[in-house]
């Protein structure tokens, strides 16, 4: 169980300090790698083999498999501090090391031995919606087909997860996923996005590829198979946390830097800089309401087995807000920019295209807020 301050506040993870010294010393090899990233519309190879071989890669996946197992208050900082040096990176590190130790998570036994057995950590990625896409299972074997639409570092990735419904794409009919080499992976280059450009989160395709059943399983399983409370409930409200987080301190020091150098050229509308201000205090407040909200539910987690559902609205509803203040954060840019921002790769421009994709995604869309408002007004109004 974890222990936490009289503030309610989990403590961090033994690997945290060093975790987030790793990702300041590989800051500039990553930024290095942010405007290719953009052009090519997919990570650069160095930059994923920064992130493999500092071992960031390995931040959140189960000590059964080699990982460090931060916490979950860790993850929200390490996925801040890497989003900060820029945007793509830190959404790839999250999809890229969120997804394969969820993968590790959840893995049979024969499949977590030729997947993690051979001396290298590996990358895994998935979209984890099933669409019409289909697995069957037959004698021992499961045949896999489907086209699956967002996979976030499948390009990047040694292996990919497979979701499906089984036996036939009927609605209701139980999930199964399985992993199968990227190699038999057909990709499907889908991914031309204003924002989040370098993420390279492109569809791929799987016809008629044939596993062993053990590389198998019900989706999503009722229990993780390791690693505990720390996969008992979904964490992606928590990425987007860190992300949100990470890209509007990048941008918030990005932007005083720019006010600094213009002051001595032009004269500063006074208007900018209570709204600097505002922008400083509204981004404080949301981290420290979502470092608040992390550890609350990783303390639930731990102490019951269970996260509930009005617990996960919760967090994907301060994951929501906080994405919104990142988006006014991003867009002082807008308000107060000059022709220097218009060039593509300028990071405050780049910034403000990454939030707003960001904020397109399912997990922390508009609708989370109508969602717990509605909740609220259910529980009258005492919704904790």
């Amino acid at each position: 169980m974890p222990s936490y301050s009289d503030d309610g506040i989990a403590e961090r993870s033994e690997h945290r300090d060093r975790l987030l010294q790793i990702v300041s010393s590989v800051a500039d090899s990553l930024w290095e790698g942010a405007d290719a990233s953009e052009d090519s519309r997919v990570l650069v190879p160095e930059s994923i083999r920064i992130l493999r071989e500092s071992g960031l890669i390995k931040a959140l996946a189960p000590v059964d498999v080699g990982g460090f197992q931060v916490d979950p208050v860790t993850e929200m900082e390490l996925i801040a501090a890497v989003t900060a040096i820029d945007g793509a990176t830190g959404w790839m590190f999250w999809a890229l090391a969120g997804s394969t130790a969820r993968a590790a998570s959840m893995l049979p036994e024969d499949a977590v031995t030729e997947v993690f057995g051979n001396g290298q950590f590996p990358l895994i990625a998935y979209d984890e919606r099933p669409y019409d896409n289909v697995i069957r299972i037959r004698d021992g074997l499961a045949e896999i087909n489907g086209t699956w639409r967002f996979g976030t570092g499948v390009s990047c990735a040694d292996w990919v997860v497979a979701i499906a419904h089984a036996e036939t794409s009927s609605t209701g009919t139980p999930l199964i996923a399985a992993i199968v080499p990227t190699r038999h992976v057909e990709i499907i280059d889908s991914w031309n996005a204003s924002g989040l450009s370098g993420t390279g989160t492109v569809g791929y395709r799987i016809d008629g590829l044939v596993v062993p059943e053990l590389h198998t399983w019900p989706y999503p399983p009722s229990m993780p198979v390791r690693g505990g409370a720390h996969f008992i409930s979904r964490r992606a409200a928590i990425k987007h946390l860190g992300f949100a987080l990470g890209l509007a301190r990048s941008s918030l020091e990005w932007f005083t830097d720019h006010v600094i150098g213009r002051q001595r050229t032009a004269v500063v509308s006074a208007s900018l800089f209570a709204d600097l201000a505002r922008a400083r205090l509204d981004l404080d407040a949301a981290y420290a309401l979502g470092l608040s909200e992390v550890s609350t539910i990783w303390i639930e987690a731990v102490r019951t087995s269970h996260v509930t559902d009005q617990s996960y609205l919760r967090l994907r509803a301060v994951a929501r807000r906080v994405t919104e203040i990142a988006m006014d954060v991003c867009a002082l840019a807008a308000r107060y920019g000059d022709a220097s921002m218009l060039a593509r790769q300028n990071p405050l421009q780049r910034n403000l295209r990454d939030i707003t994709a960001a904020a397109a995604h399912a997990e922390v869309s508009a609708v989370v807020l109508d969602e717990f408002g509605t909740e609220l007004i259910k529980q009258g109004g005492e919704e904790r």
